[in-house]
């Protein structure tokens, strides 16, 4: 697997940017970042998310801890209403140079920079993902159909490199999406919300009953995927779900 990987990063780096950065094209002076060989500007656009956020889903706050007793804050949404997951946790923000890598990863057949982008949120998510020792990461799946055509499902890619980082494992084909749903982009809250709406089923409990699992995909944006995949998976009864993703869309 790892040598597989590792020819389709170098064909698809040749092919893609011959010589130049991974995301813009451009011409890359010097050694470029030393982290994932983007060009200074690039590189420069990769944006970590907030230090200070909720304990929960992790949005943005001015502030992350209750003054009064120093514990983690929970935001207002939470408490009103707690999503389906326990924790939600990503690296980065869906914007610049990670747009842009991001987009060719999953649209233009560039398969190979998982490698890359694995490098930008390592620092941020395999701290996190190690905490849970003993945890199964469960990417979210692609329709068999849309598998077939791209080739590859990019959150299974981003989920193994993390995965052999934090001493975890990755549990393919427990979770299955059992319709070819439209893709999400574009698409407004609650039509997100309807577009996967049962779209997932667990098809081994075994993997999942009693067991920490941490869903995995590779952009949150309004959360529509997650909760859908989410719900499924409670059904196996697991002890807790968590959430991670590499990068947040809309994440101020």
């Amino acid at each position: 697997m790892q040598a597989q990987l590792l020819h389709s990063f170098t064909s698809a780096y040749k092919t893609l940017f011959p010589g130049g950065c991974p995301a813009c094209g451009g011409k890359i002076e010097g050694r470029g970042s030393v982290v994932a060989r983007l060009c200074a500007a690039c590189f420069g656009s990769v944006r970590p998310v907030s230090e200070k956020h909720c304990a929960v889903c992790e949005k943005p706050l001015e502030f992350d801890y209750e003054i009064e007793t120093g514990q983690t804050y929970t935001c207002g949404e939470c408490r009103l209403n707690p999503p389906i997951y326990d924790e939600l946790r990503h690296a980065l923000v869906y914007e610049g140079a990670v747009r842009e890598l991001i987009h060719k990863f999953k649209y233009q057949g560039a398969s190979g920079l998982a490698r890359i982008l694995a490098k930008l949120g390592e620092c941020k998510i395999v701290p996190w993902l190690a905490g849970y020792s003993g945890a199964v990461m469960i990417p979210v799946p692609l329709h068999r159909s849309k598998l077939l055509s791209r080739g590859y499902n990019p959150p299974y890619l981003l989920a193994l490199r993390f995965a052999r980082m934090a001493g975890l494992k990755v549990v393919e084909g427990s979770l299955r999406r059992i319709r070819n749903t439209r893709p999400q982009f574009g698409l407004k809250a609650d039509e997100r919300i309807k577009n996967v709406k049962g779209a997932f089923k667990v098809l081994n409990r075994n993997d999942i009953k009693g067991r920490t699992v941490i869903v995995f995909d590779d952009v949150y944006t309004t959360g529509a995927t997650m909760d859908a995949c989410c719900k499924a998976i409670k059904k196996a009864k697991p002890e807790r779900i968590l959430v991670s993703a590499l990068c947040r869309a809309g994440a101020d």
